[in-house]
């Protein structure tokens, strides 16, 4: 009786091996792609929505509307097409269950329940120095006047300012004095005890590799290292050297993780 000739086991397990070794090459390579994709659908929607903004101001004479008028999502909806899909960054997860305000993660969006019939919920912020008007809780009206861009959204060095960005909560106002604590958590960012301070913690969360999308007043978007927000011009008078900037005891002001 002739036999068929078949694999023998040290041949089946050579097999194995090549498949797990070439699966190991591939794997990597694939997520990469995807993140890349990733990244770039979050870019596009940040950029709908500072279009969006742009299209809002050529009817209010350069003036965005005020903190207190609404969520800046119901403001902008009739200049986005896809509201659904562009409040989101591809790298958050959106959990419809929670119906009450909450900050979002680096993987998670906030979520946003005040005065609106049904809960909001997105990954990106708002440059809160944009707004015509602002809170006294947040800054003073004194600094507000001084720093904001209230008067017109149509300010020199366009390109240089922030809109747009990946962030934890809906606005927040960076100031040059902000810091980071060496065990800050960047996959969970912060919202902060007190609203006065450290608002630029709600940008800093491990989103997409240490880097956050920024639309920027000419339209433009940029992937921006997270200790470069200190970069941008955030208000009138931000001071745009956080590369020389020390804590109170000397460390630096952004600590990479």
């Amino acid at each position: 009786m002739k036999r068929t000739k078949g694999f023998t086991l040290i041949e089946l397990l050579v097999v194995i091996a090549i498949i797990a070794l070439l699966l190991a090459i591939v794997m990597p390579a694939l997520s990469l792609a995807k993140e890349k994709a990733k990244n770039l659908s979050c870019r596009a929607n940040v950029r709908s929505l500072s279009l969006a903004l742009r299209l809002y101001s050529e009817q209010t004479n350069g003036k965005l509307f005020g903190y207190h008028s609404g969520l800046y999502i119901n403001q902008l909806t009739e200049h986005i097409g896809e509201l659904d899909k562009v409040r989101y960054c591809p790298s958050t997860k959106v959990d419809d269950s929670i119906n009450y305000t909450a900050w979002g993660s680096s993987q998670s969006s906030w979520t946003w329940n005040n005065g609106v019939t049904e809960p909001e919920h997105g990954s990106f912020g708002l440059n809160g120095w944009l707004y015509s008007q602002t809170p006294s809780g947040i800054v003073s009206k004194n600094m507000f006047e001084a720093r904001g861009y209230s008067n017109t959204l149509n300010t020199k060095n366009s390109a240089a300012v922030p809109v747009f960005f990946d962030a934890i909560w809906v606005d927040a106002w960076p100031q040059d004095t902000d810091t980071v604590p060496v065990n800050f958590n960047l996959d969970r960012g912060s919202g902060g005890a007190d609203p006065a301070f450290n608002h630029i913690h709600r940008l800093l969360i491990r989103r997409h590799k240490g880097t956050s999308n920024v639309s920027f007043l000419d339209g433009h978007v940029e992937s921006v290292e997270l200790e470069q927000l200190w970069s941008l011009k955030w208000h009138r008078e931000f001071k745009r050297d956080y590369d020389k900037r020390r804590t109170d005891n000397k460390t630096p002001i952004y600590t990479r993780q």
